[in-house]
């Protein structure tokens, strides 16, 4: 009798045991796509900061420019121009992604990748671009 109230207990032990590491596995996975998203929402931030201000320093013209902090987050790949589209590839998951939008003028962009809030300065330039750098 002793020994089947034992061989109960280990067997109900067994089962919050597992339980409980089911539970475990499914948070560490919920918690992992949720900063996967906030990379993501991040990276579409910075990138339609970026380009509301070059924007705006456009539409002004020459010599107007702005400064303003801008939050670059981590698993960045790339931050490139072409033309006039604004394009960060961030890594989440297994892959690289694509963040851009479109400017109104010609972008010519020169910010490191490096995570942190670094201050970027637009400015509208001679020949209908805009200059966006770190500092």
């Amino acid at each position: 009798m002793l020994g089947q109230t034992a061989f109960e207990y280990l067997m109900l032990f067994s089962l919050v045991l597992i339980i409980l590491s089911f539970l475990t596995f499914y948070a560490q996975d919920m918690t992992e796509r949720n900063r996967e998203e906030i990379i993501a929402s991040n990276a579409i931030i910075a990138v339609n900061k970026i380009v509301d201000a070059a924007n705006i320093v456009y539409t002004q013209g020459n010599p107007s420019q702005i400064t303003l902090s801008v939050y670059i987050p981590e698993n960045v790949d790339s931050i490139d121009c072409f033309d006039k589209i604004l394009i960060m590839k961030i890594k989440i998951g297994s892959g690289i992604n694509d963040v851009f939008t479109t400017s109104k003028a010609k972008l010519n962009v020169s910010i490191t990748t490096s995570s942190g809030t670094k201050r970027i300065k637009i400015k509208c330039c001679e020949g209908s671009y805009v200059n966006i750098t770190e500092g």
